[in-house]
Parts: C-alpha cells; sequence; structure tokens
C-alpha cells in the first residue's frame, strides 16, 4: 500500500524548518532527513511553478508597467490570485520506501520534551496529523 503525507504548498517550508529545529537521534534522525529530502522536492516543484505562472506579469524581478512605469492594477490582481490559488495546492509526498524510518520519527516526535511556539506549533500540529493518518490507519488496517 502506498503511504503518502499530504500539505499545503505553504506549509512545506514550516515543516521543513522545524524537522530541522528537532534533536533526534538514530533511526528518527534518518527519518527527518528522508522526510527533508521528500519536502525539498515537492517545494522546488511548486517554486518553479510559480515562477512559470507568474513571468507573464513579471519583467526582471518586477511587476509589469504601464507607459508611465506605474504598476498595472490587474496585473497586481491576477498575480495576487495565483499566488492565492497556488498557495492552497495540496502536495502529496509519497513515503513508502521511507516507511521504517518516518514511523520512528513519528514515535520519537510523538511526545517532543520541547515546547513548540507560534509558527513550530502549527507546523508540529500539521506534520502529526499526517503521520497520525498514515501511522495509526497502519495500526487498524493490521487489527
Amino acid at each position: 500500500m502506498t503511504k503518502t503525507l499530504t500539505f499545503k504548498n505553504k506549509d512545506m517550508v514550516a515543516v521543513g524548518n522545524l524537522l530541522g529545529t528537532l534533536n533526534l537521534k538514530s533511526k528518527a534522525s534518518r527519518g527527518r532527513s528522508k522526510l527533508v529530502k521528500l519536502l525539498m522536492v515537492k517545494i522546488n516543484e511548486y517554486n518553479d511553478d510559480r515562477k512559470e505562472a507568474l513571468d507573464p506579469y513579471f519583467k526582471d524581478g518586477e511587476l509589469l508597467k504601464d507607459e508611465d512605469g506605474k504598476n498595472l492594477p490587474e496585473n497586481e490582481e491576477k498575480a495576487k490570485k495565483i499566488v492565492e490559488e497556488m498557495e492552497s495546492e495540496t502536495a502529496v509526498i509519497e513515503f513508502t520506501e521511507y516507511s521504517e524510518k518516518l514511523k520512528a520519527l513519528y514515535d520519537a516526535i510523538i511526545d517532543y520534551p520541547s515546547e513548540f511556539n507560534g509558527v513550530d506549533g502549527m507546523a508540529y500540529d500539521l506534520l502529526m496529523d499526517q503521520l497520525e493518518t498514515a501511522f495509526e490507519n497502519e495500526t487498524e488496517e493490521a487489527k
């Protein structure tokens, strides 16, 4: 059975950053490394897609302007809408081959001893929701 984690594009960087701050040992640390690599692939895909989608509205890194050098409001609106839509899209990370290592990560962080605040707290919640779904369903199927 294929195992997946699903994150919104806008949340992947925060989850990756959180993973980088955790103090982990052995298999859990390897699980983190594998997950960060998988996240980076999706983040790079998202960034490439975003650049391609926004290219028609930018030149030399700036929004296209009219003849008077003023921003074109319609371009700003279109670019903003594209970004909002793309940030809300989901990225599916398939991790079946690293299941054992990600299970070790899950087990290590389920009762992580440190506190999480702000963005890290939200990223931890998102990550745990996904890991719980992946591994608790596995437990249910084994019964």
